[in-house]
């Protein structure tokens, strides 16, 4: 690294500080061991090798350590921190590593709520005297982890929409809350559909009514505020396959459900 001595100009090499294997070891509470498998799978290489041969490490390794233990620490495995984690470096914002930390979070928050539909409309299922369709579920639960919900962020909105959005989304956190809902109940139906429940049956139209009230929620019963959804739902060619296998394969029974409901309510 050179900086510039502003008083005469003179400019200076300066080395970057060194860490050996076993004060990188001590600074992060991990053992040598450790590092070393993470260097040799690539989770943490280290930065060089000295005269010796032995590893070193500088002070962004030593910051990529620290997100590493706390990825670990929230459960991620190995293989998950090297694909995920992002190139962090000393000068990359915190406020923006703890963004994507969050983001990731909430990827395995949706995908474990994914599970949980799973296995409620199993129950559900069963308790109607139908046999659940196990192989489509399974193949959601695989699908549908590798969704990202930060992919919506990079999705082009219209003005009109944004506008729309924002009223009756106050946080990331409400928009969270209404993608999980929505994915919730479309696991529900498509599994309904398969398992040729009667769209007209109790179970189906308890998924009628919730389906309902998260649409009210979400555009206040405003019939221009609907057609901004719509037109997001219109657009399905640029939705993640997963999630749009999933719509399609739901959106029969919510047809005849939402039907049936809205003329008996």
């Amino acid at each position: 690294r050179y900086v510039i001595c502003y008083t005469g100009l003179e400019v200076m090499n300066m080395k970057e500080k060194q860490f050996s294997t076993g004060e990188a070891a001590k600074i992060s509470g991990l053992t040598i061991r450790t590092l070393q498998h993470y260097d040799n799978i690539g989770v943490l290489p280290a930065s060089g090798r000295t005269e010796g041969g032995r590893r070193y490490y500088t002070e962004d390794d030593l910051i990529k350590l620290e997100h590493i233990v706390f990825y670990r620490g929230l459960g991620f495995s190995l293989e998950q921190i090297k694909e995920k984690i992002p190139n962090i470096t000393a000068e990359k914002k915190a406020t923006e590593l703890l963004s994507s930390q969050k983001i990731m979070l909430y990827n395995q928050i949706d995908s474990i709520q994914n599970s949980i539909a799973a296995l409620e409309a199993s129950q559900e299922i069963i308790e109607a005297g139908k046999i659940p369709p196990w192989a489509l579920l399974a193949t959601f639960m695989q699908s549908l982890e590798k969704v990202d919900i930060s992919m919506w962020a990079d999705y082009e909105f219209s003005d009109t929409q944004m506008k729309v959005f924002s009223e009756h989304f106050q946080s990331f956190e409400d928009v969270v809350e209404f993608y999980n809902t929505w994915k919730r109940l479309s696991i529900k139906a498509a599994a309904f559909y398969e398992a040729k429940i009667d769209p007209k049956e109790l179970i189906a139209q308890k998924l009628a009514t919730e389906w309902d009230q998260m649409i009210k929620k979400v555009t206040g019963g405003n019939t221009e505020h609907e057609q901004a959804f719509l037109a997001v739902d219109d657009n399905r060619m640029t939705w993640n396959p997963a999630e749009k296998e999933l719509i399609e394969k739901a959106e029969p029974f919510l047809e005849e459900a939402l039907q049936f409901y809205h003329q008996h309510k």
